[in-house]
């Protein structure tokens, strides 16, 4: 099958602030903001998974395939073709005489040494994960640790420093060879973690993570970490989608803290704090300039299934969900932000989404107790612990819903905000029910289900919650060997019905995409999946 180009011709204009520079001459910048996380300390792609700093690499670089933001789907735009007749090799035809902003040429070869180098285990790249579909990725692993500084120490070398699946053709040409077939494929590769990358770069990834050397419209002028990041528009670009405007100005802040510049006009786009959301719907200066669209991330419940009863009994798990008041909790707490969920793939959101997967994520207080009931009941005297994130938002919503457990199962129960929650859910440490969230890669069903889930090991389970389900696995291996999407599309939806039999999580919200901007913006769209301006696509009243 091959990858259509199915939005080569996406408008693009000119836009934003005009301010004076030398002379008679015009600088028009846009002025945005970052969140301040220690996850946004690198622009290094292959190590670049958040969305902050995704967003500045959209610009900075230019992936293989980019995203219709109306329909998600992919589109060809550094990759001439993408095709394969049996979804376990492909081949990628890469246009020519593409450069880097340093001149050297984005060929087969630049791919090829960003994800041998993301795929080898011991440089601990937080994209490792996305080339576990290679032929020859167990042997780029070995064994590592990494302590809380970045430092690597290996236990056990690698057997190989490339991946055997993965063959520089040509200059113009790569060839990927898959352990087992992925119809989706295609999909994955405009994601961050598949952008080239400079061998400039690579003989020093230190400054490259602070100034990377990109080959999109914009290039890095200086970050000033924690503080600012600048963007200047690269001249010599060659792409089709060229914003018109000069420079991008990104301050860095912390938590909802940037509100109040936008409402002094410091900042040109984002969205408010639940604080200030009747404030600014109601407001009809602010309400005029608001886009809406539907989000892509689900906050849902996990639950400790290794530990055995109640968690993994099903009864319980819907005993949960069927307690949960989704819509009066979020009208109270983040008003406008997001959605009470019925799936466990946003519907509508990515190819092979759709509503109403869920049976048991209707509020149903009495049907809540005769599960808890067939159950067995919750354990005498004991508190239910849920764990979750160190988050202001987090916290809020999951004292609602802890609220809401107790209130209508009276169940008790006791939050455990936690700054090593990542660290202690990968040990398996928690000892209750746990928040989680998951922001899809790529659009594709698949992702919100197989990364998840699915494990291959029926003795451990998966990861996280020891959630096991041979069928489940089996459709996913069914959807992967797909002769073309729309079948594997169809079977990833069939292994979403197992997940929701099982009841294997409690789905609760989808985020819902809201952004307000200055009154010199216009055409402001938003992408699906972070949410945050299409800085390629805004222009100018």
């Amino acid at each position: 099958m091959t990858v259509a180009r199915l939005a080569a011709g996406l408008s693009v204009a000119a836009l934003a602030l005009a301010g004076c520079g030398e002379g008679d001459s015009e600088t028009a910048t846009v002025r945005l903001g970052l969140t301040l996380t220690p996850e946004v300390a690198t622009l290094l792609p292959m190590d670049a998974n958040v969305r902050d700093n995704a967003e500045v690499l959209d610009v900075v670089y230019d992936g293989l395939v980019r995203y219709d933001p109306e329909t998600t789907k992919p589109y060809n735009y550094v990759a001439e073709d993408i095709s394969t007749t049996d979804n376990t090799v492909w081949t990628i035809r890469i246009k020519p005489d593409l450069q880097f902003q340093n001149d050297e040429p984005v060929d087969a070869a630049s791919f090829a040494r960003a994800w041998n180098y993301a795929a080898y285990g011991p440089h601990a790249m937080a994209n490792n994960y996305f080339f576990e579909r290679f032929a020859g990725y167990d042997e780029m692993q070995g064994e590592y640790e990494e302590d809380a500084e970045g430092n690597v120490t290996v236990t056990t070398e690698p057997t190989a420093t490339e991946l055997s699946g993965l063959r520089v053709v040509d200059d113009r040409t790569l060839e990927v060879t898959l352990d087992a077939p992925f119809s989706g494929f295609a999909t994955m590769l405009g994601y961050t973690g598949f952008f080239p990358v400079a061998q400039e770069c690579l003989d020093d990834v230190d400054a490259c993570a602070i100034k990377p050397i990109g080959n999109g419209p914009f290039k890095i002028e200086e970050w000033d970490q924690g503080q600012s990041l600048t963007a200047e528009k690269w001249d010599d670009y060659q792409g089709a989608e060229t914003p018109d405007y000069d420079a991008i100005e990104w301050t860095e802040y912390s938590g909802d803290s940037d509100w109040a510049d936008f409402e002094a006009g410091d900042i040109d786009a984002t969205f408010p704090p639940p604080a200030q959301w009747e404030h600014a719907v109601n407001d009809p200066d602010l309400s005029s300039r608001m886009v809406e669209g539907s989000g892509s991330m689900l906050v849902y419940i996990g639950f400790p299934m290794y530990l055995g009863k109640p968690f993994d009994d099903v009864e319980f798990r819907k005993a949960i969900s069927m307690a949960i008041d989704r819509e009066t909790i979020i009208e109270k707490i983040v008003p406008g932000r997001f959605v009470a969920a019925d799936s466990w793939v946003v519907p509508g959101g990515v190819p092979g989404g759709v509503a109403g997967t869920c049976e048991f994520c209707t509020f149903d207080p009495e049907a809540a107790k005769a599960a808890l009931a067939r159950a067995g009941g919750w354990p005498k005297d004991e508190t239910l612990q849920i764990h979750l994130i160190e988050d202001e938002e987090s916290e809020a919503i999951f004292k609602a819903i802890g609220d809401s457990i107790q209130l209508n199962l009276g169940i008790p129960y006791e939050l455990d905000p936690a700054p090593d929650y990542f660290d202690r859910r990968e040990n398996r440490a928690f000892t209750g029910i746990m928040r989680a969230a998951w922001i899809p890669d790529y659009p594709l069903n698949e992702n919100y289900l197989a990364p998840v889930y699915a494990s291959g090991d029926p003795k451990n389970g998966n990861l996280d919650f020891g959630y096991y389900d041979a069928a489940f696995e089996d459709l996913i291996t069914e959807g992967d060997a797909a002769p073309d999407l729309d079948t594997a599309l169809a079977r990833y939806q069939e292994a979403e019905k197992v997940l929701a039999s099982d009841m294997a999580s409690v789905p609760i919200a989808f985020t819902k995409n809201v952004m307000f901007y200055s009154d010199r913006l216009d055409d402001v769209v938003l992408d699906p999946f972070s949410g945050e301006v299409e800085l390629r696509l805004l222009t100018v009243d």
